[in-house]
């Protein structure tokens, strides 16, 4: 999934923290829209290049090629 800009959706994020953290709707919305800034502003930085949800549920973060470079042994 390299091309993703960004596939897990505020409404996603809610739904997720609603069923793992049992949050209500006010609390859930609040909570992924904090979330939903930080992947923003993560993405604007160029530390990541997008965010999804994995097959396991999780939220995965797609690391930049600069971040990349970065955390990868040198060849």
């Amino acid at each position: 999934m390299p091309h993703v800009s960004q596939s897990a959706s505020l409404s996603s994020i809610i739904a997720y923290l609603k069923l793992v953290n049992d949050y209500d709707d006010a609390s859930a919305l609040k909570e992924a829209k904090e979330v939903m800034h930080n992947l923003i502003d993560m993405r604007h930085k160029g530390f990541i290049t997008g965010w999804y949800f994995d097959e396991h549920g999780h939220l995965e973060l797609l690391p930049s090629e600069a971040v990349l470079r970065k955390i990868s042994p040198l060849k």
